[in-house]
């Protein structure tokens, strides 16, 4: 059996290539074929899979040319990685009604409410609801999302279909042994506390600052590690140089591995103010690295219940106390070790690939 996986781009530091990634091995694993369909010939991981640059440009374009490709490959199924392929999965089938493949969507962003919830977005929404609803399914990563969607596009619950993302923990692990740049060695020979994002405001990255200023004071060893990039870049170098704290916040930038750096950490913070999912968590959580987050509108509360607090937004004294315990009690530092261990196992990929395939039987 062939299936194919549409997907903007296989970048290795885009956590959706990852989760296509992981979901493609497994599927190998049970005899099942992929072939990655890509918008962009951006590729550095999975070349050991067939792969197949779009030609054209555009959502139409694209999704003519996916209907064509999905009757020449004989596949079974197409999944769509996001909601701008999902829509494109949409069009293909309303473009050629006749298409037996079946079309699975996914969309891993609970925003979209937010994004369009204005009256005149209204003929918009209808629109979306009414391509969307060509997949036979849309795969929703958490509760969360699945609430906004039905929310920001009316769309019938029954298409909606809760899976969480995977996580491959052999990737992850080797990944992160891989050796730290000797300028950078010394950083991590204190207690540092790493967040990996997009330097966007709904990162929350402020919040992040002025709760390891709070940490800082307390623990004057500690060291804050952001790996990412993006529009606030500057306002956070502004407010780190007006905090003192240039020599105790390390700005790396984007990171084609930041496993290495979260692996060598302390703790991991994540101060978004909403999330679809937060594949994140779950590689700090298999790297043995406990995560904290403030408790937002998303996924990251489910991946995170039952095993490590949640702040309650936006407190950042209660978030920086938290911090401080787990760096000063090692008894609850490991206790809160033993719990990720428990959880993670949840999202390993051959549980999460049996599920996507479920939908295609």
């Amino acid at each position: 059996m062939r299936v194919g996986f549409y997907i903007n781009n296989l970048w290795g530091i885009s956590a959706t290539a990852r989760i296509a990634y992981f979901l493609a091995k497994e599927f190998r694993k049970k005899g099942v074929e992929t072939i990655f369909l890509l918008n962009k010939n951006q590729i550095d991981i999975a070349k050991e899979f067939e792969i197949i640059v779009l030609k054209g440009r555009g959502d139409l374009d694209r999704a003519i040319e996916i209907g064509k490709l999905a009757s020449q490959l004989n596949l079974k199924a197409i999944y769509g990685f996001m909601r701008p392929q999902s829509v494109v999965l949409g069009l293909a089938k309303l473009f050629k009604p006749s298409l037996k493949v079946k079309l699975i969507g996914s969309v891993r962003g609970n925003n979209n409410f937010a994004s369009y919830n204005k009256w005149y977005h209204l003929p918009y929404r209808f629109l979306e609801k009414f391509i969307l609803e060509r997949n036979d399914k849309i795969i929703v990563v958490s509760k969360a999302v699945k609430k906004d969607l039905e929310r920001a596009f009316f769309l019938n619950p029954k298409k909606l279909e809760v899976i969480y993302n995977p996580i491959d923990p052999h990737f992850v692990k080797r990944k992160s042994k891989e050796p730290i740049e000797g300028e950078l060695r010394d950083i991590f020979k204190n207690p540092v506390i790493v967040n990996v994002a997009r330097m966007e405001p709904e990162k929350g990255l402020h919040h992040l600052i002025e709760i390891f200023e709070k940490v800082n004071k307390k623990l004057p060893e500690t060291r804050l590690v952001l790996i990412g990039d993006g529009s606030q870049r500057g306002k956070l170098e502004t407010l780190i140089q007006k905090k003192g704290l240039k020599e105790r916040v390390y700005l790396l930038g984007w990171k084609q591995n930041p496993f290495k750096y979260m692996a060598r950490s302390k703790v991991f913070a994540l101060t978004s103010l909403w999330e679809g999912f937060g594949l994140v968590l779950l590689e700090a959580m298999v790297l043995g690295v406990p995560p904290l987050a403030f408790k937002t509108e998303g996924g990251h509360t489910e991946v995170l219940e039952d095993c490590c607090p949640l702040i309650e937004y936006p407190n950042e004294e209660l978030y920086a106390e938290e911090i401080v315990k787990l760096l000063t009690d090692k008894d609850y530092y490991l206790s809160v070790k033993r719990k990720l261990d428990e959880r993670v196992k949840n999202f390993f990929p051959e549980a999460v690939a049996k599920q996507y395939l479920r939908l295609i039987s």
